[in-house]
């Protein structure tokens, strides 16, 4: 079964995603400049019965960076997701850095996802699959020069990228992380992670080109400068993270409730949820969800449209929807929704969703 390959394996966001897709039964690939880096990433996903390949190379080489691709491919086969994370984050003010060093990062920051890019993309077109850069600096800061630049350069890439490589069935797509990366704050890797896992998994009528992983700063922290563990962004501000999640959460909905795979539906809903459905009494957990999805006849579409969203605390947030269901035959069902989502191991998952027919100007009476 063809996996990933993890470019920039570092014991922070590599290591969460290469977890991530070995809990899924898939190969896993790591490329890092050391093999320090290598035997912790490795290590920390002995658990899962995969293969790993592990491979040192500097991203910043191109002969290295392409001979390791055609390793991990020698060993794994075409693979299905090529990540890239690696990075040199530091603080550097303007004119601080030669431009040598300029170089330097860019080359590491930028230049190195185009090469495995470039490398993979014929490989990934064959099997329909995925390429994932990690972002992050949405709002560049003068006392992260080069980081700001690189990762502004990073975004364009990935424009263009799926402007070359999209037509041909490549998912490109970037995961921008908006804060300091640790664990057991809101920037959890294992959480940022799932991001990396969804965008793989989209169905290509839902494809996303870049998704933000936004909340709470958490505590300050060392920034390093380790090309193979470059997946920290310095502290930033909250950027109405309780609506990037909840519209998150209404893209997938709509996605499979479109396609008609209740299974997928029910992975959005935390296994003791409350359920309240139209016309339906209420209900709780996955089996009565599925029930309640299974009968919704074939062919109805929903269009959904976020109202409000706001935190309720740490790793929970609350929202109200708007959403339409149009069956193939009939007239269209006004919804409102609320949902109260919460963030865990799995992910952001309702625990609480109830809906209700809304009052339009048409049904309102005079």
């Amino acid at each position: 079964m063809p996996g990933v390959i993890i470019i920039g394996a570092g014991p922070g966001i590599g290591a969460a995603v290469a977890r991530r897709f070995a809990a899924e039964g898939m190969p896993i690939a790591l490329v890092a400049r050391t093999h320090a880096s290598l035997d912790t990433v490795a290590a920390s996903i002995a658990g899962h019965d995969v293969p790993v390949t592990r491979l040192s190379a500097d991203s910043a080489d191109e002969s290295a960076l392409r001979a390791a691709l055609d390793a991990a491919v020698d060993a794994m086969g075409t693979p299905d997701v090529v990540v890239y994370n690696a990075a040199i984050v530091r603080s550097d003010t303007p004119g601080q850095l030669t431009t040598l060093e300029h170089g330097r990062t860019w080359a590491v920051n930028v230049l190195g996802a185009l090469t495995a890019a470039s490398h993979t993309a014929s490989a990934l077109a064959e099997r329909g699959g995925t390429f994932i850069v990690t972002g992050g600096m949405p709002e560049p800061k003068a006392d992260y020069v080069s980081l700001s630049l690189g990762k502004a350069g990073l975004r364009a890439l990935v424009t263009m990228l799926d402007q070359t490589y999209g037509p041909d069935g490549v998912h490109v797509a970037a995961v921008t992380v908006a804060g300091p990366v640790a664990p057991g704050t809101d920037f959890d890797p294992d959480d940022i992670a799932e991001h990396y896992w969804r965008l793989h998994r989209q169905p290509r009528s839902a494809w996303q080109r870049e998704v933000v992983h936004d909340g709470r700063t958490g505590a300050d922290r060392r920034v390093g400068d380790d090309p193979a563990e470059g997946t920290a962004t310095p502290p930033d501000t909250d950027r109405d993270a309780p609506a990037q999640v909840v519209a998150d959460w209404l893209d997938r909905f709509r996605t499979a409730f479109d396609a008609h795979h209740v299974g997928d539906i029910i992975d959005l809903f935390h296994p003791q949820a409350l359920f309240q459905g139209i016309d339906t009494e209420p209900a709780s957990g996955r089996e009565a969800i599925g029930a309640y999805y299974t009968a919704v006849a074939p062919g109805t579409t929903a269009t959904t449209r976020l109202l409000h969203a706001r935190r309720l605390g740490d790793r929970t947030v609350t929202a109200l929807a708007d959403v339409d269901f149009s069956p193939l035959t009939g007239d269209t069902v006004p919804v409102r929704v609320s949902i109260v989502a919460r963030r865990d191991s799995d992910g952001w998952t309702a625990r609480h969703y109830h809906a209700a027919r809304r009052v339009t100007p048409e049904s309102h009476p005079s």
